[in-house]
């Protein structure tokens, strides 16, 4: 996979600005496109995508922020970014964030329906709304339903960036979700374990995309069947996110 076909999601340098250090760093590895998962500082962000000739098709917007709705689409829009994708429910401050997830089937159904309530405007302003799930909304409901069903299925036109760890780290085979949503699916988190024998909670046990033992032939080559046009490595808290990026582009050049 060519390193100009893969996309990073900001959130795993987030402990290592300022931006221009990180996006300076990342055009230089041959990074094209990079994922937000913040807009501001608005305009220093537009510029630093200007002088490192990047682009940010997708941002992650926190839920709560939707209730704004037209503030966000133009700030989208000031960035060139077509997709907004809300990356959990609500984090509830004072609660450890796995408690967020702890939520009833009908809560589940509100949840989607609310998120799903904001698509028309995205799609009137020429964007896309979608969700990103975590391994929590994989866990069955008391009816063998599952949370990420409950959202997705409350309106087909909600876009889905499903990530790939997480997926694992729920207990899921990702293939089956890909397949299952595949004309959602419009970005993807490559996110890899060093084994299927630690806790994945611990966010020291991620490693570089390759080095662990997920198996990304089988997984890219299904998802490439879908309307994915983001294939973004994250990393929830690497200690070098160079060297967790230049050992992830080194290892994905095999792959497909």
């Amino acid at each position: 996979m060519q390193n100009n076909k893969i996309s990073f999601q900001v959130y795993t340098a987030r402990k290592f600005k300022p931006y221009e250090d990180i996006f300076k760093f990342l055009s230089n590895a041959g990074i094209n496109n990079i994922e937000l998962f913040e807009i501001e500082p608005l305009y220093k962000i537009k510029e630093l995508l200007k002088k490192y000739n990047l682009t940010a098709l997708s941002s992650h917007v926190g839920f709560s922020l939707l209730e704004n709705t037209q503030e966000v689409v133009d700030k989208l829009k000031i960035l060139n970014i077509k997709y907004a994708i809300v990356p959990c429910p609500e984090p509830l401050p004072g609660i450890d964030f796995k408690d967020n997830f702890n939520k009833t089937e009908k809560e589940w159904n509100d949840f989607g329906k609310k998120l799903s309530s904001y698509i028309k405007f995205f799609e009137d302003s020429g964007l896309c709304l979608g969700y990103h799930n975590h391994a929590f909304e994989f866990n069955k409901l008391a009816s063998g339903k599952m949370p990420i069903e409950c959202i997705l299925d409350q309106n087909e036109n909600l876009k889905f960036e499903i990530d790939i760890g997480w997926t694992i780290a729920g207990n899921e085979n990702p293939i089956y979700w890909i397949r299952k949503y595949a004309n959602r699916i419009i970005a993807c988190h490559l996110k890899d374990f060093y084994s299927n024998n630690v806790d994945f909670q611990n966010h020291q046990n991620q490693s570089a995309v390759g080095d662990g033992f997920i198996d990304w032939n089988s997984i890219l080559f299904e998802i490439k069947k879908t309307n994915c046009r983001i294939f973004a490595l994250e990393h929830d808290d690497p200690k070098d996110y160079k060297k967790y990026i230049l050992k992830s582009l080194q290892n994905l050049n095999s792959v497909l």
